[in-house]
């Protein structure tokens, strides 16, 4: 209705030129009816846009349970249990006295063979002793064949173990073990001293 409306508005104005241009020259008054157009009115359908509702999933995670299995060190224990057999308590007892670097002479000699001469070799003993707190031993078996014993024992410097574990001898002299010399000096050397 638009299109035909301005056609008749342009159709009017293009005739009333053409009458002007081949007039009879006189005076001609041309009155072209106004050109109107149509109002025009756009009207848009609303647009209503409803995005589907977003569903966002829980997401849950399980993990296996870990199970971390209790690890137990145990160092050797000694093989020796105190009070079962008094010949193996008198070789600890000769062991662990002639080998404590904290007691005097007085305390080790009844504890080692032919100990007369070996004053200054224990109280060397004893003040090496002092630089790594103190030099103990710790039997850990006791293998007796008649008057005679082989010691396994364990060094401690500070109370710890130290070395990999030692061997020495016992012998029983008039009823009481005693150290070996020989065990006995050889654990002097090892503990920088020396035997005469």
């Amino acid at each position: 209705m638009k299109g035909t409306t301005l056609k008749r508005a342009t159709l009017v104005v293009a005739l009333a030129l053409l009458a002007a241009a081949c007039g009879d020259g006189g005076t001609a008054t041309t009155t072209a009816a106004p050109a109107t157009a149509a109002p025009t009115t756009t009207t848009a359908a609303p647009t209503t846009t409803t995005a589907a509702p977003t569903t966002t999933e829980a997401t849950t995670t399980t993990a296996a349970p870990t199970t971390t299995e209790a690890t137990t060190t145990t160092s050797a224990a000694p093989a020796i249990i105190p009070g079962e057999d008094l010949e193996v308590d008198a070789i600890v007892l000769a062991y662990t006295t002639a080998l404590d670097s904290v007691l005097g002479f007085e305390d080790k000699e009844p504890f080692v063979e032919d100990s007369a001469d070996l004053e200054s070799t224990m109280d060397q003993y004893n003040v090496n002793g002092e630089f790594v707190g103190g030099i103990g031993v710790l039997p850990l078996d006791v293998a007796i064949d008649g008057d005679t014993a082989v010691v396994t024992y364990q060094l401690l410097f500070g109370g710890s173990p130290s070395y990999s574990p030692q061997t020495g001898e016992a012998i029983k002299l008039d009823d009481t073990w005693k150290v070996t010399r020989e065990a006995f000096c050889a654990l002097m050397v090892l503990a920088r001293g020396g035997c005469p």
